[in-house]
């Protein structure tokens, strides 16, 4: 039985939202069971849900909606409209290496942009996959101000930076950029 969990990810840190196949991503026997869960105040949302202590986590958690094959979790619009309108100071960047370079983790590139950007103090990087990152940052002007430098050497690679959408996926990215190295001959 193929089974697919949307998934809305809201934190101070980041805002993505995804599908995953359960089946395959995450073998959950409860995301495969046809029993329904009990019921549990709506009154909560699924971020207070999650943040909220509790001895089972389990119990904590929302009801799950089958619909079909697919399971889905609400959220309510006002909470998800919030934290949509709280990623308006954020950028998504992806960095392109050469052929051969390691990859960048999160930790090395924080380092190497805290240098280029020392002006810049509360400010977040998140890895999103296949070399996309989401970036945060306390104001709108100080996002500006990264969004304008446009693209950024981190030797090796470079990083380019694009406006942050709600329905940006990183699997879904077709490469628009390529880096060449152009030899011209016989100048004077």
């Amino acid at each position: 039985m193929e089974c697919w969990v949307f998934v809305l990810v809201v934190s101070p840190r980041f805002c993505l939202f995804y599908a995953v196949m359960a089946s395959s991503v995450c073998p959950w026997s409860f995301l495969s069971s046809s029993e329904m869960a009990p019921p549990v105040n709506l009154e909560k949302s699924f971020a207070q849900a999650v943040t909220a202590p509790c001895d089972s986590p389990m119990r904590c958690l929302p009801p799950k909606v089958r619909i079909g094959d697919k399971v889905h979790i609400k959220i309510s619009q006002k909470v998800y409209e919030a934290e949509v309108e709280d990623c308006k100071n954020h950028l998504h960047g992806r960095v392109m290496l050469q052929k051969g370079d390691p990859p960048l983790i999160s930790k090395i590139l924080k380092q190497k942009l805290d240098s280029l950007w020392p002006h810049l103090k509360n400010w977040s990087v998140t890895p999103l996959g296949k070399g996309y990152f989401e970036f945060k940052f306390q104001s709108a002007e100080e996002m500006k101000k990264v969004w304008a430098l446009g693209v950024i050497n981190l030797k090796p690679g470079i990083m380019k930076f694009f406006c942050w959408s709600k329905d940006f996926d990183p699997l879904n990215q077709t490469q628009a950029h390529a880096q060449l190295w152009i030899r011209l001959m016989h100048l004077p």
